[in-house]
């Protein structure tokens, strides 16, 4: 389990007992959440969505995807992804939200994301996920996805699925990088690459 999953992991047995002090339930069937479920969800990495699903989803125009973005508001002008709501944990957790939308979640390293999704699960929806790496993923493999000169048939793939996804959404796919500049686990989604997005400009943000 990576640090991002242990940190919610932790978050995810602290809201146990404040669940189980506040009777928390699902605000439509009145039901309680298994935390231990949620922990499991969490183990299995069933919370987190890759930035090239949820910019499939989002360029198919799927009606019940709503994507939140929960970083502060000049980040939020400065860029974000298409479609997103500016809003902040404390106001999402109170807003009524259709049991069956798919709510996705981002922040700027995923510590909001994640409280956010440990929150709703335990109100009782269902469809919710997080941005795996937040909008730094965003911009690392939808906006600039980097192939290497020495890429894997695999890697290839994806760059070949990424590059479509890029160029919709006004990005710049680039081919023949030298494997020395891609941060290891780039295709993986396990790189700490942190481009910055206030100096990225696209489309639709």
């Amino acid at each position: 389990m990576n640090r991002r999953h242990a940190a919610l992991a932790a978050t995810a047995a602290t809201l146990a007992g404040a669940a189980a002090l506040a009777d928390l339930r699902s605000p439509r069937v009145g039901t309680h959440v298994d935390v231990a479920q949620l922990a499991a969800e969490i183990e299995a990495g069933d919370d987190h969505i890759s930035a090239l699903d949820l910019a499939e989803r989002i360029m198919k125009g799927e009606s019940n995807l709503q994507v939140f973005d929960l970083r502060s508001e000049s980040e939020f002008t400065d860029f974000h992804i298409p479609s997103a709501k500016l809003t902040s944990v404390t106001a999402l957790v109170r807003e009524p939200l259709p049991q069956d939308a798919t709510l996705a979640l981002y922040s700027e390293g995923g510590a909001h994301a994640a409280q956010a999704w440990v929150l709703l699960r335990l109100r009782g929806y269902r469809k919710v996920v997080m941005l795996r790496e937040g909008v730094y993923e965003w911009v690392s493999r939808v906006l600039e996805p980097r192939l290497a000169t020495d890429a894997t048939p695999a890697e290839r793939q994806e760059f070949e699925r990424a590059s479509v996804l890029s160029r919709y959404f006004g990005g710049l796919p680039r081919s023949g990088v030298a494997r020395a500049e891609l941060p290891t686990g780039y295709w993986a989604g396990a790189s700490q690459a942190r481009p910055d997005a206030r100096t990225t400009r696209r489309r639709g943000c």
